[in-house]
């Protein structure tokens, strides 16, 4: 996952889960140079399920994610052979 803000650009991996005082607690991968961690609240929870099945771009996007993810991996796996043919 990207997180892009105005303070940084981060690749975020998905590391392990914690759940502690009614939050959901998501540690970046071990690998991460910049070790962070996501609280997410049940509010928070409520909000963004809310916000996604209301807008019809999410639902395409579902609707749409085999196709995406296959095409998404075939050009990743083409990028990887491109890096490692060139000198």
């Amino acid at each position: 996952m990207k997180v892009k803000s105005k303070l940084a650009d981060i690749d975020f991996e998905f590391g392990r889960f914690e759940y502690k005082k009614d939050h959901l607690i998501i540690h970046s991968h071990e690998s991460q140079s910049m070790q962070s961690k996501v609280y997410v609240s049940p509010d928070d929870i409520i909000s963004a399920a809310g916000k996604a099945l209301a807008n019809p771009k999410v639902w395409l996007y579902l609707l749409g994610f085999p196709f995406f993810l296959i095409r998404y991996r075939r050009r990743k796996k083409a990028k990887l052979a491109t890096h490692k043919e060139q000198p």
